[in-house]
């Protein structure tokens, strides 16, 4: 009797060649889920190290368009007629004075769109030189040493002042009064 015992079935299995390539793929089909996985852990883990911080999330804040400002480059390309430009370099503190000219001159009934190029801006660092060639015939010479206005009328300058005394001139406030008189 324990001859028959020790006998075993055994159990033969057959698989179709087609079952063995979907156990293939599905093998491969999990190491590269494993291996994706494992990337990005090990990427957030050590690149970004960001995987175990509870960061608070970012406020994002919608961009805009300030339609007050203008760069010197394409100064001359305003949809307007008749416009100035008023240049300065907002960084500076005593840029605050011809900033409040421009304010105060905007509240005249009749002024003209006036338009501010700064000079702390990147893009016109290249216009920034140690003489003032406020109208050349090319805009590619076009220098500004410091503050300037310029009147630009059809797409051509034609004022441009450097002096502050000039500038505020330009730019003063005229009362309603005083445009009914004149």
């Amino acid at each position: 009797m324990a001859k028959q015992k020790d006998k075993r079935i055994k159990s033969i299995n057959y698989t179709s060649d087609e079952q063995n390539e979907v156990k293939s793929f599905i093998i491969i089909l999990i190491i590269v889920v494993v291996a994706i996985i494992a990337v990005y852990v090990l990427t957030r883990l050590f690149v970004s190290k960001d995987l175990f911080k509870n960061e608070p999330t970012k406020i994002v804040t919608p961009g805009e368009v300030n339609y007050s400002t203008v760069l010197i480059g394409s100064m001359l390309n305003v949809k307007e007629d008749e416009y100035y430009v008023i240049i300065t370099d907002t960084s500076d503190p005593a840029s605050s004075y011809y900033t409040g000219l421009m304010t105060t001159y905007k509240r005249n009934t009749k002024a003209l769109p006036i338009y501010l190029a700064d000079l702390s801006n990147e893009l016109n660092k290249k216009y920034i030189g140690t003489k003032n060639n406020l109208n050349p015939t090319d805009m590619a010479k076009f220098m500004v040493k410091d503050n300037a206005l310029i009147h630009i009328k059809d797409g051509k300058i034609v004022k441009a002042m450097s002096e502050e005394k000039d500038i505020s001139n330009e730019l003063k406030y005229v009362s309603e009064t005083e445009e009914t008189e004149n």
